[in-house]
């Protein structure tokens, strides 16, 4: 991570934080996770940290679609956001084999 400029630091902390925090303040958990993997199936086409983060820049509205459609609550944004965060730490971690 030392390689990192200061941004792409944030996000990951971000992503690390949205990561840990999920499952507790979502209600619905489970299903919740299933979206998580599901955004991270998606995010596996990444094979570079630095197309991760061209990625989590673009236009998240598919992302926040697949979300909608897996939990039942009808989340709000910092759901979504939450979730879709996670997905990216999960990737980050599988691209990088390490933590933030």
């Amino acid at each position: 991570m030392e390689r990192l400029n200061r941004y792409d630091r944030a996000t990951v902390a971000l992503w690390t934080r949205s990561h840990a925090e999920m499952a507790r303040r979502l209600a619905d958990g489970l299903l919740a996770e299933v979206a998580v993997h599901a955004l991270l199936s998606g995010l596996r086409r990444h094979v570079e940290p630095s197309d991760l983060f061209d990625s989590y820049e673009a236009d998240a509205a598919a992302d926040f679609a697949l979300i909608r459609s897996l939990l039942t609550t009808g989340p709000g944004s910092e759901s979504l956001w939450r979730v879709r965060d996670a997905a990216f730490y999960l990737r980050w971690l599988e691209l990088t084999g390490s933590g933030a």
